[in-house]
């Protein structure tokens, strides 16, 4: 449950921190790009704390922190090759984002135990 809350909720932060690049006409991702405010991001972050608090009563704080450290840096990872390569992010960048986030969680995971 977390790793999938988690990893739709990174790639909103690729939707503030860099510009959209994508084809702007007949995208669904520009619209998208354009109505993430703070108040939605807010929205987003408070239904992935509510995830790891459950998971964190539930298995300890090891299976909450591991995964979010491991997702993070994938962000990052992720975040610093669009902004080198593409100087910005498309609608696919957002869904390989959600992808590298989730599979990192996992991995961290399997690792960790």
């Amino acid at each position: 449950m977390l790793a999938h809350v988690l990893s739709r909720a990174w790639p909103l932060l690729l939707v503030r921190w860099l510009p959209y690049v994508g084809d702007v006409a007949g995208t669904r991702a520009k619209p998208m790009a354009d109505a993430i405010s703070a108040g939605s991001l807010a929205a987003a972050w408070l239904w992935a704390a509510a995830a790891a608090a459950a998971i964190g009563a539930l298995q300890g704080a090891a299976f909450v922190l591991v995964p979010l450290a491991a997702s993070a840096l994938a962000l990052a990872v992720m975040a610093q090759l669009f902004r080198r390569r593409l100087q910005g992010f498309t609608g696919d960048c957002l869904g390989a984002t959600q992808q590298a986030c989730e599979i990192a969680c996992y991995l961290a995971l399997a690792l960790a135990l």
